[in-house]
Protein backbone atom coordinates (compact mmCIF):
# COMPACT_ATOMS: atom_id res chain seq x y z
CA UNK A 1 0.00 0.00 0.00
CA UNK A 2 2.91 2.29 0.71
CA UNK A 3 4.17 2.03 -2.89
CA UNK A 4 0.72 2.69 -4.33
CA UNK A 5 0.42 5.87 -2.28
CA UNK A 6 3.96 6.93 -3.21
CA UNK A 7 3.22 6.32 -6.91
CA UNK A 8 0.00 8.35 -6.73
CA UNK A 9 1.76 11.24 -5.02
CA UNK A 10 4.58 10.99 -7.55
CA UNK A 11 2.14 11.21 -10.48
CA UNK A 12 0.36 14.20 -8.97
CA UNK A 13 3.67 15.92 -8.25
CA UNK A 14 4.84 15.19 -11.81
CA UNK A 15 1.72 16.78 -13.28
CA UNK A 16 1.95 19.85 -11.06
CA UNK A 17 5.63 20.39 -11.78
CA UNK A 18 5.18 19.90 -15.54
CA UNK A 19 2.35 22.45 -15.65
CA UNK A 20 4.35 24.89 -13.53
CA UNK A 21 7.39 24.44 -15.79
CA UNK A 22 5.42 25.06 -18.98
CA UNK A 23 3.70 28.10 -17.47
CA UNK A 24 7.01 29.55 -16.28
CA UNK A 25 8.78 28.79 -19.56
CA UNK A 26 6.07 30.64 -21.47
CA UNK A 27 5.54 33.51 -19.04
CA UNK A 28 9.05 34.49 -17.95
CA UNK A 29 10.67 35.24 -21.35
CA UNK A 30 7.74 37.33 -22.55
CA UNK A 31 7.24 39.41 -19.42
CA UNK A 32 10.96 39.74 -18.76
CA UNK A 33 11.39 41.46 -22.13
CA UNK A 34 8.41 43.70 -21.42
CA UNK A 35 9.88 44.67 -18.05
CA UNK A 36 13.28 45.44 -19.55
CA UNK A 37 11.66 47.48 -22.30
CA UNK A 38 9.70 49.47 -19.71
CA UNK A 39 12.77 50.09 -17.54
CA UNK A 40 14.92 51.20 -20.50
CA UNK A 41 12.10 53.28 -22.04
CA UNK A 42 12.69 51.67 -25.42
CA UNK A 43 9.10 52.04 -26.42
CA UNK A 44 8.48 48.47 -27.45
CA UNK A 45 9.83 45.26 -28.76
CA UNK A 46 8.89 41.68 -29.35
CA UNK A 47 9.40 38.56 -27.33
CA UNK A 48 8.60 34.93 -27.84
CA UNK A 49 9.09 31.61 -26.16
CA UNK A 50 9.13 27.96 -27.12
CA UNK A 51 8.61 24.98 -24.85
CA UNK A 52 9.75 21.60 -26.11
CA UNK A 53 8.44 18.27 -24.95
CA UNK A 54 11.89 17.30 -23.67
CA UNK A 55 12.00 19.97 -20.99
CA UNK A 56 8.43 19.23 -19.88
CA UNK A 57 9.26 15.52 -19.71
CA UNK A 58 12.35 16.20 -17.65
CA UNK A 59 10.38 18.40 -15.26
CA UNK A 60 7.72 15.70 -14.85
CA UNK A 61 10.34 13.00 -14.24
CA UNK A 62 12.00 15.13 -11.60
CA UNK A 63 8.61 15.83 -10.02
CA UNK A 64 7.68 12.15 -10.00
CA UNK A 65 11.00 11.14 -8.47
CA UNK A 66 10.80 13.82 -5.78
CA UNK A 67 7.18 13.06 -4.86
CA UNK A 68 7.71 9.30 -4.84
CA UNK A 69 10.88 9.53 -2.74
CA UNK A 70 9.41 12.04 -0.29
CA UNK A 71 6.27 9.98 0.32
CA UNK A 72 8.19 6.71 0.60
CA UNK A 73 10.69 8.26 3.01
CA UNK A 74 7.93 9.69 5.19
CA UNK A 75 6.11 6.35 5.35
CA UNK A 76 9.22 4.49 6.51
CA UNK A 77 9.85 6.83 9.44
CA UNK A 78 8.88 5.36 12.79
CA UNK A 79 5.69 6.93 14.12
CA UNK A 80 5.61 8.28 17.64
CA UNK A 81 2.86 6.61 19.62
CA UNK A 82 1.58 8.44 22.67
Amino acid sequence: MRYVKATAVGIITALVLAVAWVAAALWVPIYWQMLLSYLRSDGGGAAGSVVGSGSALLASLIGFGAGFYWTLRRSRRPQLVS
